[in-house]
C-alpha cells in the first residue's frame, strides 16, 4: 500500500520539541497535507540548513493515520515517545532562535513501497470449490495482488466482476451460484 502524497509541502513547526514529543503544532498549513495521515515527513533545522540532508540531526518521522487535526500533528509513537522511522532515531529540535521545518517529500520508504507495488507477474490457476448449482463461494491461491486484474472463467466463458461475482482477498463469491450443469468444466483465473 502506498502512502498518500502531495506536491510542494514544506511547513514551519511552531516551537521546539524534544526527542520524545509526538504531538506537534505547525505555524500554519496543516490543511495542505493529505487529509488522511499515515505518511513520513522530513523534519530539520531550516535556519542553519537550507536543505534537510545538510542537518546532522535531520529526522524522518511519521504522521499517524488519523494524526492531522488542523495544525496539530500526532506522530507515530509508543505512548511515551515518537517512534524511529526509516532507521533514523528521533532527535531534539528545540534550539532557541531556530526555525524547524517539515517537508512531505520522497524518502527511501516511498521508493521501496513503489517497487513493492509494481505490476506483479500473472498467475494462471484453477479455482477451488465445487460447481453444483448451490455453491457461491470459491477460492483462488495465491491471493491476487490486484483484485481488479482477475480474469475469471467457467467453461471458457468470462465472468464479470461486480455482475457475476465479487472478490475479497482470495475468496470469490458469485452473486448467483454457477449452474450445476457446468460441473466438471474448467473454472480458471488469471490475475496479478
Amino acid at each position: 500500500m502506498l502512502d498518500p502524497v502531495a506536491n510542494f509541502i514544506k511547513l514551519t513547526v511552531s516551537g521546539g520539541y524534544d526527542q520524545n514529543a509526538f504531538t506537534i503544532t505547525l505555524v500554519s498549513g496543516g490543511s495542505l497535507l493529505p487529509s488522511a495521515g499515515g505518511f513520513n515527513v522530513t523534519w530539520w533545522n531550516s535556519t542553519d540548513y537550507a536543505a534537510p540532508e545538510l542537518d546532522p540531526n535531520v529526522e524522518i518521522t511519521r504522521i499517524a493515520p488519523s494524526g492531522i487535526s488542523g495544525n496539530v500533528l500526532t506522530l507515530v509513537n509508543n505512548g511515551t515517545s515518537r517512534t524511529a522511522q526509516e532507521g533514523i532515531t528521533p532527535t531534539t529540535k528545540n534550539t532557541a532562535g531556530k526555525t524547524y521545518s517539515m517537508m512531505l517529500g520522497i524518502t527511501a520508504k516511498m521508493i521501496t513501497d513503489i517497487g513493492n507495488n509494481l505490476q506483479k507477474p500473472w498467475h494462471y490457476v484453477n479455482v477451488s470449490g465445487t460447481v453444483n448449482g448451490f455453491n457461491t463461494t470459491f477460492t483462488i491461491s495465491p491471493t491476487p495482488f490486484d483484485p481488479n486484474s482477475v480474469n475469471l472463467q467457467i467453461a471458457r466463458q468470462p465472468q464479470i466482476l461486480g455482475i457475476d461475482y465479487t472478490i475479497s482477498g482470495s475468496t470469490i463469491t458469485y452473486i448467483v451460484p454457477p449452474d450445476g450443469s457446468l460441473s466438471g468444466q474448467p473454472h480458471t483465473a488469471q490475475y496479478q
